[in-house]
């Protein structure tokens, strides 16, 4: 038979996600903003860039303190990439792109933390995501 569930513990502290997770969700949507931008799925990419955008709003507010939580190095190239998406433009979205990648290893190396490198995505393990548009 199966131990009766004991309650679960009383929190006393509001609940911050950890800026690695932070950091980690970015990586992911990082990767699912190339390919929505890769096959011109305009729409799917918008919303992939407005959840990067939410993350980075995160980590300055959950981690103010923290020098790596700064995402402010991110607003021209999230920019460029907002318009890229919004020309439906894929040249000016790759280069954007390639910008926004180069911010987040700048930010990276700035930090004593250079051994995390993004790079454009080769290949999605998103199986289960159709990324071209409907």
């Amino acid at each position: 038979m199966f131990a009766s569930a004991q309650p679960a513990p009383v929190v006393t502290e509001p609940y911050a996600p950890k800026l690695a997770d932070i950091m980690g969700t970015m990586q992911l949507r990082h990767l699912k903003l190339w390919f929505a931008g890769r096959e011109k799925n305009w729409a799917l990419a918008n919303y992939e860039l407005g959840q990067i955008k939410t993350s980075f709003g995160d980590a300055m507010r959950y981690y103010p303190n923290v020098p790596i939580a700064d995402m402010t190095t991110m607003a021209r190239p999230s920019a460029a990439i907002d318009t890229a998406i919004h020309l439906k433009d894929a040249v000016k979205f790759a280069q954007a792109f390639g910008e926004l990648t180069d911010a987040c290893n700048s930010c990276h190396r700035s930090q004593g933390l250079p051994f995390i490198v993004m790079k454009v995505p080769t290949s999605s393990p998103f199986s289960n995501q159709s990324f071209p548009p409907k």
